[in-house]
């Protein structure tokens, strides 16, 4: 599972699927949470015999998780109200033009 995470980084960071910079950098991000957060797993086995460093472990880890999920809703509520806005001025422009059609058919009429 790691090393497909470390894969699907790699090739993130040098192909850059998607359209914009913006969420090519996101999606980096998340797979970059995503592979600290498989590397913290690797400790929760045998491996780390300590209770105490595993019990501080899973804090990280829920810090991690915690941090992804504020900077993903500090992105989706800032781009928000940009869609909103772009949505109201689309219907706006769409009575605008449906009331300017109407009144070239009643003149046509």
């Amino acid at each position: 599972m790691v090393l497909t995470v470390i894969v699907q980084v790699m090739i993130l960071g040098r192909v850059q699927p998607l359209g914009e910079p913006s969420a090519n950098r996101m999606e980096m991000f998340s797979e970059c949470i995503l592979m600290l957060v498989m590397y913290h797993l690797v400790c929760f086995t045998p491996f780390v015999p300590d209770f105490e460093v595993r019990f501080r472990l899973g804090y990280m880890v829920c810090g991690l998780v915690c941090l992804h999920l504020a900077v993903s809703i500090v992105l989706m509520l800032k781009d928000k109200p940009r869609e909103l806005r772009l949505k109201y001025q689309l219907r706006n422009a769409k009575k605008a033009h449906k009331a300017q059609r109407q009144e070239l058919q009643d003149r046509l009429e």
